[in-house]
């Protein structure tokens, strides 16, 4: 083979179940142990439940000729609202969770891989560096110089909001969430007024709901079993104007840790 023809990524057949095993099973056992427990059915049981409980014990404590009914039934209704807004809060709490879990464990397999294709042609100490520093915008970027199409699939916008609103989870309020909020208020909780106005959007409003934490995972699926077998010197495409400078940066770097 010649060095013109030579291979610069090799996905090999046995790498796709490799890594689409580990992202299904993180994403079968979140749905089976913690969505499950979740449910909405589930959270008006325990809800009714709490409101049946403190009724109950309001009840071995009632005095027909102080206590009011009335009271103690809303009081019970209220104990349940409690118990259910607690469970909601926690149930988005874990599904922001469960998103950042899934998302680090796919950046950190796609990382790896590359450091192992990359190091083939580049100095390893080097390229492993610069890897585990750039964001992964421009690690996609790389994917792209070397001949993968990655950014006008349908599944990469998906994948990037998935990055952006784990940076909002992380990070709170900043640009991370500036950003999200203007292009996707969908992943924010929406609070408005009955006549309609809609107040600014808060990072404590993030919100992922379980269709939407499986359409992250679905684009996941579709990037592993998008990637190409072979991606060839033969059809790289226009280095970006970063690369270069942020090699340098990175071989000057892992000179001076051998020093």
């Amino acid at each position: 083979m010649s060095n013109k023809d030579s291979s610069l990524f090799y996905f090999a057949t046995i790498d796709r179940p490799y890594f689409l095993n580990k992202h299904n099973f993180y994403v079968s056992e979140a749905r089976k142990r913690i969505y499950a427990q979740f449910s909405d059915s589930n959270l008006e049981a325990a809800a009714k439940q709490k409101e049946q409980e403190y009724h109950d014990e309001a009840g071995k404590r009632f005095n027909p000729d102080y206590d009011d009914e009335g009271t103690v039934y809303e009081d019970a209704y209220q104990e349940g609202v409690s118990l259910w807004l607690a469970l909601s809060e926690m149930k988005n709490a874990i599904s922001l969770g469960l998103t950042a879990g899934m998302f680090h464990q796919f950046d950190k397999e796609l990382r790896e891989k590359c450091i192992l294709e990359f190091s083939h042609w580049l100095d390893h100490k080097t390229i492993k560096s610069m890897i585990w520093d750039i964001g992964f915008p421009r690690l996609i970027e790389m994917l792209e110089w070397i001949g993968m199409d990655i950014t006008d699939k349908p599944y990469y916008k998906t994948i990037d909001a998935c990055r952006q609103v784990v940076n909002v989870y992380k990070h709170g309020d900043g640009h991370a969430h500036r950003e999200l909020s203007a292009t996707h208020p969908e992943y924010y909780h929406d609070i408005s007024t009955p006549g309609g106005y809609r107040f600014r959007l808060r990072h404590e409003q993030l919100e992922v709901s379980e269709t939407q934490f499986m359409e992250f995972a679905n684009a996941i699926t579709a990037f592993w079993n998008d990637i190409p077998v072979h991606c060839m010197r033969s059809a790289i495409r226009n280095e970006p104007e970063w690369i270069n400078s942020e090699y340098l940066r990175h071989e000057k770097k892992a000179s001076k840790l051998q020093d």
